[in-house]
């Protein structure tokens, strides 16, 4: 039998190492592949989003407060002076719930000036310039109860709510003018979407939803389970 001369045993060799080197590079491409796979399917180490309790607690100035800061139950409105059932609410529903919970120190109520749109943007920013001479709940009130909605939402009405309740109409026609206010409500749009806030009036009982205008027998069923709880 004819021996193999070195030359053809060489490249034999040869084709053989080559076969192991792409064998060993395709193992490791698996490999890498399956580790690249496992990272992306694994659960997110996200940090949980901010809660708008939160967010108001850290930002002091993007919200407003009334009653005590100690109370058990903390109630977050997410409202839009153009919404009619935000209307609703505030004339139903807001004066006996206040009555009920913030008066007697259960509950701690928080605003979030918020807009669902351009439009209404500049009301809730018209809100914030009642708050910086401590009117922004009777101002909130007097704003909602203004008809029609065109007239609320503008500068006639803002400035009629703002007599209505003795504001300094300098003071606070110079904060509309300057516009100081409309980049918060700008962030408090921005932190409400970020919760999954999409339609108003929303609330939020100690970080527990309750969407659209309810009863107050609705408010007083949570509230009471959580005071209990």
């Amino acid at each position: 039998m004819a021996k193999k001369s070195p030359q053809r045993r060489k490249q034999q060799q040869t084709r053989e190492t080559n076969w192991v080197i792409i064998g060993g590079l395709i193992v490791v491409g698996v490999i890498v592949f399956g580790v690249l796979l496992f990272l992306a399917l694994r659960p997110s180490q996200a940090q949980p989003v901010q809660t708008l309790a939160e967010f108001c607690s850290e930002s002091n100035e993007n919200c407003i407060f009334m009653g005590e800061e100690s109370a058990p139950v903390t109630l977050v409105e997410v409202a839009d002076f153009g919404c009619i059932h935000c209307q609703d609410f505030h004339a139903q529903t807001a004066t006996p719930l206040k009555e009920k919970y913030v008066d007697t120190g259960d509950v701690r109520w928080v605003f979030l000036p918020y807009a669902l749109s351009p439009t209404t943007v500049p009301a809730a920013a018209s809100a914030m310039c009642a708050n910086e001479q401590g009117q922004f709940f009777p101002y909130a009130s007097a704003l909602f109860s203004i008809e029609p909605a065109t007239t609320r939402l503008s500068a006639d009405g803002y400035r009629q709510a703002a007599e209505s309740i003795g504001l300094d109409l300098d003071e606070f026609t110079s904060c509309m003018n300057d516009g100081r206010n409309l980049d918060i409500v700008n962030a408090n749009r921005d932190k409400a979407r970020a919760v999954g806030v999409s339609g108003t009036p929303t609330f939020f009982l100690n970080d527990q939803e309750l969407s659209g205008v309810q009863p107050l027998s609705v408010f007083s069923q949570a509230i009471d389970a959580l005071l209990t709880g």
